[in-house]
C-alpha cells in the first residue's frame, strides 16, 4: 500500500495559499463601496415592473470612509424620463425625505452634500428595512423584497439613477455603515417615495 506523505514545504504553501484566499475574499466582501447587497433594478435599462437584476453592489459591512465614485444607473433611460427628482444626501438625512411622483420613467439626481459616502436605495412596499438578529441589514430579505439602489458615492459628487417604477410605496434609505458600525439608516437616513398611478 502506498502512503502519500505531504512535505512541510507543501503544507506551508497550502496554508499560505489558503490564508491569501481567505484574505482576498474578506477584502472583496468588506472593502466594497456602500454596505449593501441591494440590487440595481434592471441595470440593463429595463422596466422596474420586473425583479431586480443580478448585479450586486458590494459588501454588507463596508464603511463610508473610502471615497467611492459615482456609478450612474440606466443612463440610457435618463433622456426620456417623464419626471426628474432632485435629492440631497447629508450626514444623515435625505432632503426631501418625502417624495411623490406619477408612475413612469423617473430620473433621480442625488447630490452628496455630506462628508461620507451615501447611497440611494429603494425598498418596494415601503416599511422598515429588515435587519438580522445580529444587527446587520438583512441582505436576503432585501433581495427577496426587490430592493434596488444607486450605489454609494463620495462627498461633493452628483449621481443619477433612472427607473421605470410601478405605482406603490417605497422606502428610500442608505445602509452604508459608519466606522462605529451603525448604518446611516439607523442614524436617520431614510425617507418615503410614493409613486401614484
Amino acid at each position: 500500500m502506498r502512503r502519500h506523505v505531504t512535505s512541510p514545504r507543501n503544507t506551508s504553501a497550502h496554508r499560505s495559499f489558503a490564508f491569501a484566499l481567505v484574505l482576498f475574499l474578506f477584502v472583496v466582501a468588506c472593502g466594497s463601496d456602500d454596505g449593501g447587497d441591494v440590487r440595481d433594478l434592471n441595470g440593463d435599462g429595463g422596466s422596474a415592473s420586473g425583479s431586480a437584476s443580478a448585479s450586486a453592489s458590494g459588501s454588507a459591512s463596508a464603511s463610508g470612509t473610502a471615497e467611492a465614485e459615482c456609478t450612474p444607473v440606466n443612463s440610457d433611460l435618463a433622456a426620456g424620463a417623464e419626471s426628474q427628482i432632485e435629492i440631497q444626501a447629508t450626514d444623515y438625512a435625505f432632503t426631501p425625505a418625502k417624495v411623490e411622483v406619477e408612475t413612469g420613467v423617473i430620473s433621480f439626481e442625488m447630490e452628496n452634500a455630506g462628508t461620507e459616502n451615501h447611497e440611494l436605495a429603494f425598498l418596494p412596499g415601503g416599511g422598515e428595512v429588515p435587519f438580522t438578529e445580529d444587527g446587520h441589514p438583512d441582505e436576503d430579505a432585501l433581495a427577496a423584497a426587490g430592493a434596488f439602489e444607486l450605489e454609494a458615492f463620495g462627498p461633493g459628487q452628483n449621481c443619477n439613477a433612472t427607473y421605470e417604477l410601478e405605482p406603490g410605496d417605497y422606502t428610500i434609505f442608505c445602509i452604508v455603515e459608519t466606522e462605529d458600525g451603525d448604518t446611516h439608516y439607523e442614524l436617520g437616513m431614510r425617507g418615503t417615495l410614493t409613486v401614484t398611478g
